[in-house]
C-alpha cells in the first residue's frame, strides 16, 4: 500500500471536476469519483478520518449533481453551481492533505 499512489489516484479527480463544471454526464462523474475513492482506500492506510472526508466528498459531489442547472447567461457555470463545485474541491483538498501526512510520516 502506498499513500503516494493514493495521492496520484486522487489527483486524477481534477479532470472529473473540470468536466462536472460543464455539466456533462454528471451521474457518470459521480460513479467515477466513487470508484477512484475505492482505489484510494485500497492504497492508503485508511482511517475513520479519511473515511469521513471521503464520504463528505462523495456527498458534496452528489449534491452538486442533484442541484446543477445549466447556465442561461454568458458565464460557463452559474455562480451557485460554482460555489457547490468549490465545496467538492474543498473536500478533495482535505482528503489529499490527510494522504500527504501519511507520505510525510514514512
Amino acid at each position: 500500500m502506498s499513500a503516494q499512489t493514493a495521492i496520484e489516484i486522487l489527483d486524477s479527480l481534477f479532470d472529473i471536476f473540470k468536466q462536472m463544471g460543464g455539466g456533462i454526464a454528471l451521474d457518470l462523474h459521480w460513479l467515477a469519483i466513487s470508484r477512484r475513492l475505492q482505489q484510494v482506500r485500497a492504497e492508503a492506510d485508511w482511517s475513520a478520518d479519511l473515511d469521513f472526508v471521503a464520504v463528505r466528498l462523495k456527498a458534496q459531489a452528489a449534491f452538486y449533481i442533484a442541484r446543477y442547472r445549466p447556465s442561461d447567461g454568458p458565464e460557463p457555470i452559474r455562480p451557485a453551481d460554482a460555489a457547490r463545485l468549490e465545496k467538492v474541491v474543498e473536500q478533495y483538498s482535505i482528503l489529499r492533505a490527510h494522504l500527504e501526512q501519511q507520505v510525510a510520516a514514512r
